[in-house]
């Protein structure tokens, strides 16, 4: 480190830089850091294990398997769900609607909230509907008759 006031000359900032790139090392050490970062490489195998470690409760982030999604659907963890998300999470009313009706829901039917709170998933608060186009003839019936 220079002092307060102090330039390095332009032979001195050029063998900085170099250092800070990895310029100065030579040929043969550049070899050897090679060869040692070929021996790091992870299989896919062991890569899905790494990542399935810090899964679920193992997790240093976990908080009992409950979160909230895009800041409105309550997902629980379930990931031998068979309609689970990547991160092994199912949307709580689906969850709630499956146990009402004693099977999973396909993925084209789709549940619908009643009051429109999506935190409310009291089965009394939510529809099935057996598509989307089903659900949008209902929001669409509803606004014909003035109820919305």
């Amino acid at each position: 480190m220079g002092f307060k006031g102090h330039k390095h000359t332009p032979e001195a900032c050029a063998k900085i830089s170099a250092a800070r790139k990895g310029q100065l090392k030579s040929a043969k050490t550049r070899a050897k850091m090679s060869v040692a970062q070929k021996g790091h490489l992870v299989s896919p195998e062991a890569r899905k294990k790494m990542a399935m470690a810090k899964c679920g409760n193992k997790s240093n982030h976990w908080k009992g398997g409950r979160i909230l999604c895009n800041n409105a659907y309550v997902s629980l963890f379930r990931p031998n769900h068979p309609f689970a998300d990547g991160k092994g999470y199912v949307r709580e009313h689906r969850l709630f609607m499956e146990a009402h009706i004693g099977r999973v829901l396909l993925p084209t039917e789709l549940v619908h909230h009643i009051n429109g709170d999506t935190g409310d998933n009291r089965i009394e608060n939510l529809m099935l509907f057996s598509s989307n186009n089903e659900h949008a003839k209902y929001h669409w019936t509803k606004r014909k008759k003035g109820e919305i």
